[in-house]
């Protein structure tokens, strides 16, 4: 086996684990949505961008007004095993705290989330 070929199996393996984490990112996605949902928040933008590894770009939208802490930080506590959803979750919280300081009249929140390594969200007032 050359190097070349050493390489393109290197490749082919990179890209089969990187889908392997792909199905358990977007099991967790599934999950977390379900959630989020119970709190009038809907999916409108889903990326998928094939690199490696491959990531998952999405915007979830809702009222920040619907944000209530109380019950987010109840769910956060119950579901400490979901690390996306308790990530988002705290996201939503610390957003609403925000809001509620600066007594601001924008009442829509957008969670931008990317399922990769690293995984990252923003949340946007709007």
């Amino acid at each position: 086996m050359d190097f070349k070929d050493i390489l393109k199996k290197g490749k082919a393996e990179l890209i089969c684990a990187g889908l392997g984490k792909m199905t358990e990112w977007l099991d967790d996605y599934k999950k977390a949505i379900t959630f989020l949902e119970k709190f009038g928040f809907t999916v409108k933008k889903l990326e998928v961008e094939m690199s490696l590894p491959p990531q998952v770009h999405t915007s979830i939208f809702g009222s920040i007004e619907r944000i209530q802490i109380d019950q987010l930080n109840k769910l956060i506590e119950e579901q400490q095993k979901e690390a996306l959803l308790v990530a988002l979750l705290r996201s939503l919280v610390l957003t609403r705290q925000i809001w509620e300081c600066l007594d601001l009249k924008l009442t829509g929140v957008i969670l931008k989330a990317t399922l990769g390594v690293p995984p990252k969200i923003d949340v946007e007032i709007c």
